[in-house]
């Protein structure tokens, strides 16, 4: 199999290494030079990891990779653009249930959680990609509250108490969120500053 990273040609510095030998020589490689693997083409068919990992033939292997620093600011730009959308939604969702309004409600309460979960995501990975000790563990106490609240949110919705739901994403979520943000920001200025 033909290896290319980023265009170069790789294949001769791997031999007739098997799918899991090529995407560890890769991964040595690219974290080597600061980099971080974004998008593995195998015979032009974008997959994932464990896709490639499965793969038993194939003629070539395309690895497109990033800068590790353009890639935690990528991130944190984009956390940073959605939290408005974010907080927006929780409001309206806070508003369904107000309303009793509660089937529109909980369709969007799950489209939230997976954006709480994204965004934790991204505060957490990028944290320990720009090595952060003390802002960051500020960061993680409020993610510890911020889950609680989560889950308390997930269980009032289990209890069916939607007006409850309603003032937790109203009194905890919400500012939270905002309060979060500011935390993606200052990561996002020191990786900025650190570039």
């Amino acid at each position: 199999m033909k290896v290319y990273i980023d265009g170069q040609d790789y294949s001769e510095a791997l031999g007739g290494a098997n799918a899991v030998s090529i995407l560890s020589a890769v991964r040595d490689e690219t974290s080597r030079n600061g980099r971080v693997i974004t998008e593995i083409r195998a015979d032009d068919v974008p997959m994932e990891e464990e896709a490639f990992l499965n793969l038993t033939g194939g003629l070539s292997a395309n690895f497109t990779t990033q800068l590790v620093r353009e890639l935690v600011t990528d991130s944190l730009d984009e956390a940073i653009k959605y939290v408005p959308r974010l907080k927006k939604g929780l409001e309206e969702i806070a508003l369904h249930f107000e309303k009793n309004e509660n089937i529109a409600g909980q369709g969007k309460l799950a489209d939230a959680a997976e954006g709480l979960d994204w965004l934790l995501g991204v505060f957490q990975k990028c944290s320990i990609l720009l090595a952060v000790g003390g802002d960051a563990n500020k960061g993680e106490d409020l993610k510890a509250a911020f889950v609680a609240d989560v889950t308390r949110v997930a269980s009032l919705h289990e209890e069916g108490k939607f007006l409850q739901i309603a003032l937790a994403i109203r009194q905890k979520l919400v500012p939270e969120v905002g309060e979060f943000a500011l935390h993606i920001q200052r990561l996002r200025e020191l990786g900025s500053s650190t570039q």
